[in-house]
């Protein structure tokens, strides 16, 4: 029996339809495997959450000097652009405790969360090349990884890496 042409076609469209589903719903920066993160209270959190977004992905630890002297940078930078569809998070290579005892002295306005053993490999593929802390990644509103800083970010580079990125689209959900 021969399959009928619009069958065909009809098929190749659910393909399609599926294959962008996934892309688009479930879309992870790149970067090979994402390991598993938490947030300060232990609930699995995804980067998707941030989908449409321009996001400023920052491994950080509370022992980094460097990484403690660009976080309030980095806070004025969410507040003043996150209504136009900037996000940064945090991802601390740390003990837990650590963490938390940090924040609770030196609060910040976006998400940290807790990488898991495989975060620094990840930065490594993400590239960062020297192992070093601390390390920023900006992807586009797609998920792509658009800059990648070794060390401190400092506020007029994120403006020139970001401000374009903002200006094509819309904020994300």
């Amino acid at each position: 029996m021969r399959a009928k042409p619009y069958l065909v076609a009809v098929a190749l469209v659910a393909l399609g339809a599926g294959w962008w589903a996934e892309r688009w719903l479930r879309p992870e920066p790149t970067g090979g495997a994402v390991p598993l993160l938490k947030d300060l209270n232990g609930e699995t959190r995804s980067l998707a959450e941030w989908r449409g977004k321009v996001l400023v992905l920052n491994f950080w630890a509370t022992w980094c000097p460097p990484c403690r002297e660009e976080l309030p940078e980095f806070q004025r930078l969410q507040e003043e652009l996150g209504g136009q569809g900037l996000q940064f998070v945090g991802i601390a290579i740390d003990e837990p405790d650590a963490v938390r005892g940090f924040l609770n002295e030196h609060p910040v306005n976006y998400p940290i969360w807790l990488g898991d053993q495989d975060a620094p490999a990840w930065a490594d593929r993400l590239g960062n090349r020297a192992a070093a802390l601390p390390f920023s990644v900006v992807f586009d509103r797609a998920g792509k990884s658009v800059h990648t800083q070794t060390g401190i970010f400092p506020r007029q580079q994120v403006l020139e890496v970001v401000r374009p990125l903002l200006r094509d689209g819309v904020s994300g959900p």
